[in-house]
């Protein structure tokens, strides 16, 4: 299976944001919260990514 390019990952990031901040804004959470989420979400997807770029090829 081929993996996925980094446009698709993005796009497939982009919807499944979208999505969970529909989802949070219609529980009733305040914008600021949300945003606080969206932050927390895109500094654990940057941890994940510098992990992989460092792993070694072939790990």
């Amino acid at each position: 299976m081929k993996a996925p390019t980094a446009e698709e990952v993005a796009a497939a990031l982009e919807i499944a944001r979208g999505a969970y901040q529909e989802a949070m804004t219609r529980a009733g959470m305040l914008a600021g919260k949300i945003a606080e989420v969206h932050a927390y979400a895109e500094s654990q997807l940057a941890e994940v990514a510098a992990q992989e770029d460092s792993a070694e090829p072939g790990a």
